[in-house]
């Protein structure tokens, strides 16, 4: 019941061979067990999201998996929630040819001022709050 998170940027989607047969990721969080990997990025990507753009396309490198022991309902200890993209207003290219992309940092005429050529992404962790002070101390 180990709960682990790994998350990064794996230059593969959450459909890619590495992920479906290497690591054999489960997208369903009802349907991972204790010594499986969710990962809810794959539902993401489905969808059309994305945390990079390149020729126009959508990719989700950037990844965050779960240990089934991180995806039950016993709010006692840390459970996983959810995760985002996130990719407010500030960090979306607004002009140009690379409208709607993440507003990078540099590009093929230098430093452009912006954050990152991919949209970071987040967790969610939720833990029920005792009402028993005493047993917070414990």
């Amino acid at each position: 019941m180990a709960k682990i998170i790994s998350m990064g940027d794996f230059n593969d989607d959450p459909t890619n061979k590495s992920f479906k047969e290497v690591l054999k990721t489960v997208a369903t969080q009802n349907e991972v067990n204790p010594h499986q990997l969710y990962n809810p990025m794959e539902k993401m990507l489905k969808k059309g999201m994305g945390t990079l753009a390149y020729r126009d396309g959508w990719n989700l490198f950037d990844q965050i998996l779960v240990s089934g022991g991180l995806t039950g309902r016993n709010y006692s200890t840390f459970q996983f929630y959810k995760t985002g993209i996130f990719n407010k207003k500030q960090l979306i290219t607004e002009k140009g040819q690379y409208k709607g992309y993440p507003f990078r940092s540099y590009g093929y005429s230098g430093y452009q001022g912006g954050y990152s050529d991919h949209f970071p992404v987040y967790i969610y962790l939720l833990k029920e709050v005792s009402s028993n002070p005493s047993r917070d101390n414990k």
